[in-house]
């Protein structure tokens, strides 16, 4: 699999470009002294504060509402290495973004991280938590009272919806200051995977074709109802070095949630192992021909680790995977949020079809090995 090139910090642009969505150093196109420098009180508060209030007669916004209600949300995050994107999820002050946004040296969080909020403040954030695995971290500002985005259900976004992005691309500055920008395009798939290498394969992606650049990683995708589809997070290989024309990820919501949920009540993600080797969606013929309802969702079990968790159990190749701890799994996005949600030692019943018939395991899972 080709691996994804996060759309990197301005000023970053000689990095891989595939593998995250984007932070932004100064990009060259507008490396002028005052694009190069960091953000300031005086430079952010170009931007003014805009009207939030929407006039909705339908149940999808405008982009023009849609945009009036989150960039309140949306908030610039510069480290010493870079500008991303991010946005509120807790009126308390807590930000959601990518881990890559805030990433240092060495796997490390930056020294400094500086949040521009949309009236122009300039705050110093802390993290909270971050999770690799899924390219994601929580940050926490000194402020109260602030707007929250509302994470959407994957299970309700189809595919073909319009989509917005909001975020810093390319950092650009010029006009009233930094400000961010706004693309719009359609959920082109669901259930997509973000290969990030061995420490980051985000599994239950979306994939869309509205423009992200370098400054959109961290930011919200949005729906036309003001829900966070996917946080943007990566840019598609064309295969000659290059990326490829609107093709780029998200993290999806549902494991977004999952993860921002378990760092605010732990610090951190604690998540299962299962031992799998591989797996696929079970579609209509696949079930038909296992003698399975088609109207099933599930996971075919491609390979067992023998000695792993599921193996252990006595889970087989060839096994179709419906359900783990409460989290019902018809795709691997499901598999995903419940490997999240259930922690490494827990043991919890996973209920699974073979031949043709419901069976259900207790499985101890165990802790990934890398």
């Amino acid at each position: 699999m080709s691996r994804f090139t996060p759309p990197l910090a301005a000023g970053m642009l000689g990095l891989v470009l595939i593998a995250g969505a984007a932070c932004s150093d100064s990009p060259a196109s507008t490396a002028s002294s005052e694009t190069q420098a960091p953000a300031t009180t005086s430079n952010a508060a170009a931007q003014p504060t805009r009207q939030t209030s929407v006039s909705q007669s339908t149940n999808e916004l405008s982009t023009a509402d849609l945009v009036k209600l989150a960039e309140p949300s949306v908030v610039r995050i510069e480290t010493n290495s870079g500008v991303g994107t991010g946005f509120v999820v807790g009126e308390d002050g807590h930000i959601l973004t990518n881990f890559h946004v805030v990433e240092g040296s060495a796997g490390r969080v930056a020294s400094t991280i500086r949040v521009t909020m949309s009236d122009g403040a300039v705050l110093p954030a802390t993290v909270v938590g971050t999770d690799s695995r899924t390219d994601l971290a929580v940050l926490k500002i000194d402020r109260t009272g602030l707007k929250a985005l509302k994470f959407a259900d994957l299970d309700n976004v189809l595919i073909g919806q319009d989509v917005v992005a909001i975020g810093y691309a390319l950092d650009l500055q010029q006009g009233e200051g930094p400000s961010h920008s706004v693309t719009r395009g359609i959920v082109s798939q669901k259930n997509r995977v973000i290969n990030e290498g061995a420490q980051a394969q985000i599994y239950g992606a979306v994939q869309t074709d509205a423009a992200i650049n370098h400054g959109n990683s961290g930011g919200p995708l949005l729906n036309l109802f003001g829900e966070v589809v996917g946080i943007n997070t990566a840019l598609a290989p064309d295969g000659s070095g290059g990326t490829a024309s609107g093709i780029g990820f998200a993290v999806g919501s549902d494991v977004a949630k999952a993860v921002y949920e378990q760092i605010l009540a732990n610090g951190r993600v604690n998540r299962g192992f299962l031992g799998i080797g591989s797996f696929e969606a079970l579609r209509p013929a696949k079930a038909k021909e296992l003698n399975i309802p088609e109207s099933q969702g599930g996971l075919v079990v491609g390979s067992v680790t023998a000695t792993g968790p599921v193996g252990a159990a006595g889970l087989k190749a060839g096994d179709v995977i419906i359900r783990l701890g409460n989290t019902e799994v018809a795709s691997e996005n499901d598999l995903m949020v419940a490997l999240i949600k259930n922690s490494a030692g827990q043991t919890v019943p996973l209920e699974y079809y073979r031949d043709g018939k419901k069976a259900t395991i207790q499985v101890t899972l165990g802790t990934p090995t890398n």
